[in-house]
């Protein structure tokens, strides 16, 4: 069994990869800082239990991490559960993909990981909205090249910062709108900041696709919170939950051979 681990800047999900190509079990643990490595091996043995799973079974482990801090900690966590090969993605990891932006070092080892598992699954162009803590949309060309993107603050620290900002505004829950036209302050709030979520991705997608390259592309909806802007989009997205810890499992095998290093 392979883990994938993806840290994330709100949380870490862990899935666990059999011989399927949908991992047979993912659970997602909140990403404190100030929690142990026991507490995460404690939580990661118990996790495994309820799903069925030994941690002898584990014989490999790929993570993507876009909190450096909590990096060492995860891979503490996991060789407590059981001793195995740790990938971290980085430089010199096979990725199946080139990364052709300025500055290849400061890609995020999840947006890389979108990216191999989406040019696998892709007959040509792709691009992957993430959205999560922030939605990132990014470019898979024709030739299996990592391009560029853009960051995006997420839907909830968008509705943070408007509500930081401004005096009286209300809490609100999000709800998908149906209308344009909010008939209250909260259903307007609501339908700000949701539709205009899901505009600003529609018009990257159609920016992106008039790009060289980048005709006719896939896209790719995944992320915690994609569930509210897919239905949204005027665009069709295939709606990949495990995009990430899939492209993690394309990317230990790369490296690391179907079986471990």
């Amino acid at each position: 069994m392979l883990l994938a681990v993806d840290i994330g800047n709100s949380s870490i999900t862990v899935g666990g990869f059999r011989e399927e190509e949908e991992p047979f079990f993912s659970i997602r643990f909140g990403s404190g800082e100030q929690r142990t490595a026991d507490e995460y091996a404690a939580a990661l043995r118990q996790a495994l239990g309820l799903r069925g799973a030994e941690p002898a079974e584990i014989t490999g482990c790929a993570i993507a991490s876009v909190v450096p801090v909590l990096t060492h900690t995860i891979r503490q966590a996991v060789q407590m559960v059981q001793a195995c090969r740790i990938l971290t993605v980085g430089a010199g990891v096979k990725t199946g993909i080139a990364i052709r932006t300025d500055a290849p070092g400061e890609v995020g080892a999840d947006i890389v990981a979108n990216a191999a598992a989406a040019a696998g699954k892709a007959p040509g162009a792709a691009i992957i909205v993430d959205a999560g803590t922030a939605t990132t949309i990014f470019a898979v060309n024709n030739r299996r090249e990592l391009i560029g993107g853009a960051i995006l603050p997420g839907i909830r620290p968008s509705l943070e910062g408007l509500r930081a900002s401004t005096a009286q505004l209300p809490i609100v829950a999000l709800e998908p709108p149906k209308s344009p036209i909010g008939r209250n302050t909260a259903a307007c709030i609501s339908t700000g900041v949701l539709l205009g979520h899901a505009f600003s991705v529609d018009g990257f997608i159609d920016r992106m696709a008039a790009e060289p390259g980048m005709e006719e592309p896939t896209v790719f909806a995944t992320g915690g919170l994609s569930n509210l802007i897919l239905p949204l989009c005027s665009h069709t997205m295939v709606s990949e939950p495990f995009l990430t810890l899939k492209g993690l499992r394309v990317i230990y095998e790369n490296t690391c051979g179907k079986h471990g290093c």
